[in-house]
């Protein structure tokens, strides 16, 4: 077993017995990719997703005047990948960037699909990483709804804290549907208020 830090990780969506992990494994292949480097670019072929072994990524859409709404952060043991694009089989609409230098395990979407048909725990895996993602989704809808801005910022650190020091502000403020100056206001009052 090459990466059983990352079996543990992912056994509780299964289980996964050993001898499937290891499979998985073999159809797998480790890959770097640099600070600032895309794993997935607009337009590429939505055929893989991968595991993140180490690093920080960022998933962006681009509206068409350039502007870049940040969908989600994923870090060490969360997958990668243009789901909804890979459902629809269609180009990726998403760009995936390292924020930092990480390395990720990539399974092409067509191997995947013979791990599943050889044998069922694969099947439970992806219907709750499906679910899990779905649940992320709504939740993250209810909070635009409901939430203000900085009720967002304290739910987004109580959820991510392993993201601190790692996600640029910038990147913060987009995920959060905001400015980088109307967080930076955020953050001022409350250094006010604590002195």
């Amino acid at each position: 077993m090459r990466f059983p830090k990352l079996y543990e990780q992912l056994s509780p969506l299964g289980p996964i017995p050993e001898s499937e992990w290891e499979r998985a494994e073999s159809l797998a292949r480790e890959q770097s990719v640099e600070r600032k480097a895309h794993f997935l670019r607009p337009g590429d072929a939505a055929d893989r997703f991968a595991v993140v072994l180490q690093g920080v990524f960022r998933l962006v859409r681009v509206s068409a005047r350039g502007g870049e709404s940040v969908k989600a952060f994923r870090a060490e043991g969360e997958l990668l990948g243009a789901y909804a694009e890979m459902l629809q089989r269609m180009p990726s609409m998403t760009a995936i960037e390292a924020l930092e230098p990480a390395r990720v395990l990539v399974f092409r979407t067509q191997d995947f699909q013979t791990l599943e048909e050889g044998h069922g725990c694969w099947v439970r895996v992806a219907r709750r990483v499906a679910e899990r993602h779905f649940l992320l989704k709504e939740r993250r809808e209810q909070e635009f709804l409901e939430l203000s801005a900085e009720e967002r910022l304290d739910t987004f650190w109580a959820e991510h804290p392993h993201l601190r020091g790692r996600v640029p502000q910038r990147d913060v403020a987009a995920y959060l549907g905001i400015t980088e100056v109307a967080l930076s206001r955020i953050m001022s009052r409350r250094r006010k208020r604590t002195e």
